[in-house]
Parts: structure tokens; sequence; C-alpha cells
């Protein structure tokens, strides 16, 4: 095991450049695989400009999680840095309110809200594992940076986050299925009932987007697909 930045043991996944680029072809086909390289390469470089290292995928077994919902998680893999930077600059986020990551990994998103300027963010991240190791990153992260937005991760199952008023922006990258999804945006009627807001929901590879809709929170919703990346955008109008 190895994650020696952030003095946390995580097993990474491992898969040569070669492999990587040739199932990639089989599956995408060229054009897709060129643009998906690119934003690799501006993963590399977010990392190096930050001090950081969000990368590498990570599987179930080796998230050190436990819970009754573990077995509804997916592999730890981190969101794309250009095509999130994209799509955020796209919209129009009330960056005056909270922003919230569904399964925040080692962090990057996270970090990626503190640039665009959310004034509180929070990360849900159920493996301990990932938990301390995005700790560690966001500290470097605030000491090369200079951001002193307040950011924290909480070890916690995201069914049993409880959303605070003030959040209105929430993100998630395919973190768990359908048993999950539906408790989470059952939290987030309960929370936008009482409290009225608009509420906006971002979500990178939309494995649930028939869950999302089937639960008629949300008004509004657009796809974009961005250097290779499927995001949904939904609203409450």
């Amino acid at each position: 095991m190895s994650e020696s930045l952030t003095g946390v043991s995580i097993k990474p996944i491992k898969m040569s450049a070669l492999s990587w680029a040739i199932q990639s072809v089989r599956e995408r086909g060229l054009v897709p695989t060129m643009k998906v390289a690119a934003s690799a390469v501006a993963d590399l470089s977010f990392d190096w400009r930050h001090g950081t290292n969000t990368m590498r995928w990570v599987e179930v077994s080796d998230l050190g999680a436990a819970g009754a919902n573990r077995r509804y998680s997916v592999r730890y893999q981190a969101t794309k840095a250009r095509p999130l930077w994209t799509l955020l600059n796209s919209l129009d986020l009330p960056r005056n309110g909270g922003f919230v990551d569904f399964g925040s990994g080692k962090g990057r998103v996270l970090l990626m809200a503190a640039l665009y300027g959310f004034s509180t963010i929070c990360g849900i991240e159920f493996s301990p594992d990932l938990c301390e190791c995005s700790r560690r990153i966001v500290e470097i992260f605030k000491r090369r940076s200079g951001v002193t937005t307040r950011i924290e991760v909480l070890l916690l199952d995201a069914a049993l986050y409880s959303i605070q008023p003030d959040q209105a922006v929430f993100f998630m990258y395919n973190p768990f299925g359908d048993a999950v999804m539906t408790q989470v945006l059952v939290n987030l009627r309960k929370s936008f009932e009482a409290a009225r807001r608009q509420i906006w929901l971002v979500y990178n590879t939309p494995t649930c987007h028939d869950v999302i809709l089937r639960s008629g929170l949300f008004q509004t919703h657009s796809r974009r697909e961005i250097g290779g990346t499927e995001f949904r955008v939904y609203s409450t109008g």
C-alpha cells in the first residue's frame, strides 16, 4: 500500500498508460480517448501546482470502510479537474452558500470548490483511509494556496448526513447506488422543505439519473459532456 504524500496507506489500482490507451480506444474511440488523455494531463498539473496527490483510483475492497451501505459503494476515482472547472464556470451557482461533496474521496472537488469561491465546503466520506488522506491534502492545499475557506471532511455514511439550511450546491461522482441515492434525496427534500431555497445537484457519471427524476425534487435538469466526462445538473428551479 502507498500514498506517501499524505502519510496514509491506500492501495491504488495499477494500469500502465499503454494498457489504458488500448482499452480506452476500444471502448470510446480515438477522439474521446484523446480528450480524456488531455484531462489526465490537466489533473497532473492540478496536483503539481497544489502539492497534492488526488489522482489514483482505489477499489472498494481497499477503502477500509464498513457499515450496512458498504455494498452500495463504488471505487474511488477522482473527478477530472478541467471538465469540472469548465462546468462550474458555465453555471450561475450561489457562491455565498455551502457546498457539499457526497463521496469526497481524496478531496480534489473540495479544493476546486474553495478556488471557485463557495463560502463553506463539506466533504462526506465513509472510508476512514480516504477521509484521513483528504484531510491531510486539504491542509497541504491551504498552506500552498493561501485559501482560508472553511473546508471540513466528515467520516460518515452519506445516507446519514443531516443537510444544513445554508447548503445549496451538492456534488457527487457516482459514489453509490440506488438505495443510498434514494435516502440522500429524501434528506435533500426534508432540508428543502424546512428551508426553501434553490438547490443544485451536479452529478458526474449519472448512473442514478432515473432515481433522481423519480424523486420529483428537481424542476429542471440538463446534460453536459465536457472532455469525455458526462455531467447532469439538476435544480429545484
